[in-house]
């Protein structure tokens, strides 16, 4: 009897460490599925935050870069001594593009150059208009050349939400600005809160102020002036984390502030309620706890809710997966160790590494030739150079370069830090490849649309001029031909301007039919145009060449005028390896030559001489 009591009670014993260390098992996994299921939860509401803020970002790209585009423009006729009329015309113009370009949300490009305010949607400022007293002026002049996101501002007559967008152009005096509506970006705000269990979701810029909020009553508040105590700590946090997670109290509870930083001055900002979205989870665990009593249950019941949070953050890695979707390649560096581990099923890092994994710099100018074309080879070599890597990435985050592959399309590799050592040097490194060919022909079509003249489709002053300036620069030679149509004005003040459009435009479309692709046609203005015939170096050929457009003029004809026939006087000037001069004295030397041709009738040919 004593040898069986002992028994069960070493039998009791057991199964009490038994059931004990089951327990302990069962809540060391129920802790820890907690915190995966928590960070997870936090990971996905970042997520959230991260595409709401590249979402904004993207809004804020297409004023930045015909801003940008704009004032290289500009620049360039500054530099060509262009008056500010024609500046201006060219602003009107621009406008126009951009109204078919651009949705409702932009307004026209204006700006001041030289003294002088001009407006490209046609806007007359009253007398006391001072655009260097304006902040679009102001913030442009404090960013040093660098796009300005000015303050938003309320407009008075359309009761909306505005912000100016400017550049300083590198006289440092001249400023060009356009302003947006910044109704799309409240549209974000408030579609967040419809469509996800948030607070609030808003919008703050770099003073504390409100540029958008999921509550409209909210919009323009200035939190870190005159906010209270729960919105200056709020913007305090925002301002402290810039690209993060963290969380504060509120009358309501603790609350968990997602945050990521737009174009250094925005905050994209959603608030959530700990409890709403970590609270039920707490509760799930703590029923868990409870059925410990039927230890096999629970544990049945422990393996069930693991595999669905196994499950779940499988999901949650998908959706992470989805945004490295962008790269075509990814691969993480270990600097330390040497050893190079594969994020994303890579087509290439076989051919850049050696044995076991390790990188190593023998097959760099391999992997480019793989990669790149040959033109971009040299550069990207040099990028890759894991020699000199940590140096050039210093304490930058990234450090990326674009290059053209062998299908002739653009790319960028980026070297990313993910992790750095306690004394600061570089751990970790994600080495990745992104496809921005379709960004780059975006911004080709903007160029291409900023060089044509908007009545004939050809090239413009600034598109012609700069092509020129770039045969001129490679050392091409050629000839420099100026036109103007005889008796144009008598053809406006008898017809009218349409009238004088189809002229412009015939002859136009004459000048494109007459000289090769190779060559370089553009209109000056009003009825003027210009020609640069390459390889042209004797008057003999280009008497041929200019007899030949009078050919095609002479085929011209308009019935609504029976009195008035299309003629034109014409300057040419020679630019032969002999007789090398600049484009500004080429094009007045071709001037005085065309004044020449306008004493006599008819088609007519001068060439300069000196």
């Amino acid at each position: 009897m004593e040898t069986l009591q002992k028994n069960e009670k070493r039998s009791l014993i057991t199964l009490g460490l038994g059931i004990s260390l089951v327990v302990v098992i069962i809540l060391f996994i129920l802790y820890t599925l907690y915190q995966v299921s928590k960070d997870n939860l936090i990971g996905m509401w970042n997520n959230s935050a991260i595409q709401m803020s590249y979402e904004v970002s993207y809004y804020l790209n297409t004023p930045r870069d015909a801003v940008n585009f704009t004032a290289q423009n500009i620049e360039g006729m500054m530099e060509e001594g262009c008056t500010n009329r024609e500046i201006k015309d060219f602003l009107i113009n621009e406008t126009a593009v951009y109204s078919r370009l651009i949705d409702s949300n932009y307004t026209g490009i204006y700006g001041y150059c030289r003294g002088e305010y001009l407006d490209g949607s046609g806007w007359i400022e009253p007398d006391d208009y001072v655009a260097t007293e304006r902040p679009w002026y102001i913030e442009a002049k404090n960013a040093k050349g660098e796009v300005a996101f000015v303050k938003p501002y309320y407009n008075f007559q359309t009761f909306e939400l505005m912000m100016s967008v400017s550049k300083l152009l590198s006289d440092g005096e001249s400023v060009i600005s356009m302003d947006i509506f910044l109704d799309s970006v409240q549209k974000l705000e408030d579609r967040m809160l419809q469509s996800q269990r948030v607070d609030a979701a808003m919008l703050i810029d770099k003073s504390g102020m409100v540029v958008a909020h999921s509550d409209h009553d909210e919009i323009g508040k200035e939190y870190l002036i005159l906010g209270n105590e729960y919105e200056k700590e709020l913007v305090s946090t925002i301002f402290e984390i810039k690209n993060g997670v963290s969380s504060i109290n509120s009358k309501n509870g603790r609350e968990l502030v997602f945050c990521q930083q737009v174009n250094n001055d925005w905050y994209s900002v959603l608030i959530l309620s700990e409890k709403e979205i970590l609270g039920h989870i707490k509760h799930i665990y703590l029923i868990s706890g409870v059925i410990l009593v039927a230890i096999f249950m629970v544990f049945f019941a422990v393996f069930s809710i693991y595999m669905s949070k196994h499950k779940e953050a499988g999901e949650l890695h998908s959706e992470i997966r989805a945004i490295s979707d962008i790269y075509t390649n990814m691969e993480l560096i270990d600097i330390r160790n040497g050893k190079v581990k594969p994020i994303r099923e890579s087509l290439v890092y076989k051919d850049v590494f050696n044995s076991g994994n390790k990188f190593t710099n023998d097959k760099l100018e391999e992997m480019a030739e793989h990669l790149a074309a040959e033109s971009s080879r040299s550069m990207l070599v040099q990028f890759m150079d894991f020699d000199t890597l940590p140096e050039r990435i210093g304490d930058l985050k990234t450090i990326s370069h674009e290059y053209i592959d062998r299908k002739g399309e653009w790319n960028r590799m980026h070297f990313i830090v993910v992790e750095r050592e306690t004394d600061g040097s570089i751990k970790k490194l994600l080495w990745a490849i992104q496809s921005i060919d379709e960004d780059k022909k975006r911004q080709e079509l903007f160029k291409n649309l900023a060089e044509t003249d908007a009545l004939t489709h050809i090239l413009n002053r600034s598109g012609g001029e700069s092509r020129i300036y770039s045969l001129l620069e490679k050392g091409k030679t050629g000839m420099l031909l100026l036109f103007d149509a005889d008796h144009f004005k008598y053809v406006n003040d008898t017809y009218g301007h349409d009238m004088g459009d189809k002229v412009i435009i015939a002859l136009a479309n004459c000048l494109k039919e007459s000289f090769r692709d190779t060559d370089v046609v553009f209109r000056l203005g009003g009825d003027e145009f210009v020609a640069f015939a390459s390889g042209v170096e004797n008057e003999d050929v280009g008497r041929l060449v200019v007899n030949r457009l009078f050919a095609n003029i002479d085929k011209i004809s308009f019935e609504e005028m029976s009195d008035w026939k299309l003629r034109i006087s014409v300057g040419a000037v020679l630019c032969s390896k002999e007789n090398r001069e600049p484009f500004a004295t080429l094009y007045q030397n071709a001037d005085k030559a065309m004044y020449e041709s306008k004493q006599h009738e008819g088609n007519y040919l001068t060439f300069y001489k000196l």
